[in-house]
């Protein structure tokens, strides 16, 4: 079990950076697809990852063909040794490559939900203020129909309506705001493993990098 988790965790580092907006695709990056070789070394393209692709190593390639990641393949007997872990894989290397169309980095992950954040937090804001006023409205409302209660003996209909609407913007806003800081909840809680995971290929991928060929130096 220690070897195939470690092969398989070889196969998914390989996927280095990732990035899925969640939450949220960048059209700019433009459309990606996915390149495995069969037995007669003739390419397979597809803009859906197969089990296929896992089995042989895949290329993600953009629209000019350029490289952009590399995929290895699993080791056939470890591949068809585990059908739970080999399908646990397949799961998790098809929500690397969705995080890939998303997002370039952990940061690049980070500045998308502070963006999002931001935005919620703006209008949070706006209409708290909006709250305020209507509270003020009402209180002035308020005032007035006790005003002209106590010279009548009777309130004014038309004031008291108007108290009834604002007690329902009032309602509305407040729900509303709730609703935002809920979303803001979620947005955060949605984030975590995205970023968790691209931190993990990051440092995978680095500690790749970090293992250099060093030619020998026999004669």
């Amino acid at each position: 079990m220690p070897h195939l988790l470690h092969r398989l965790g070889l196969a998914i580092a390989a996927t280095g950076l990732l990035l899925g907006s969640i939450v949220y695709a960048d059209d700019s990056v433009g459309k990606r697809l996915y390149r495995y070789y069969n037995d007669k070394g003739t390419p397979t393209m597809s803009d859906q990852i197969t089990e296929e692709h896992i089995r042989r190593g895949y290329d993600i390639v953009d629209r000019n063909m350029q490289v952009i990641r590399h995929f290895p393949p699993f080791d056939e007997a470890v591949y068809q040794k585990d059908k739970v872990k080999r399908d646990s894989a397949f799961r998790q290397q098809q929500e690397d490559a969705r995080i890939l169309r998303l997002f370039s980095s952990a940061r690049d992950a980070e500045l998308a939900r502070n963006r999002q954040l931001d935005t919620l937090e703006t209008s949070i804001g706006y209409n708290m203020l909006q709250l305020q006023r209507i509270k003020r409205l009402r209180a002035a409302f308020v005032e007035e129909a006790a005003a002209t209660e106590r010279k009548t003996n009777k309130p004014d209909p038309k004031v008291k309506a108007r108290i009834t609407e604002f007690d329902k913007q009032i309602l509305d806003l407040q729900t509303l705001i709730s609703y935002q800081r809920a979303e803001q909840n979620k947005v955060k809680n949605d984030f975590i493993p995205i970023i968790n995971r691209l931190s993990e290929l990051e440092k995978a991928e680095a500690r790749q990098g970090s293992v250099q060929f060093v030619p020998s130096t026999r004669p």
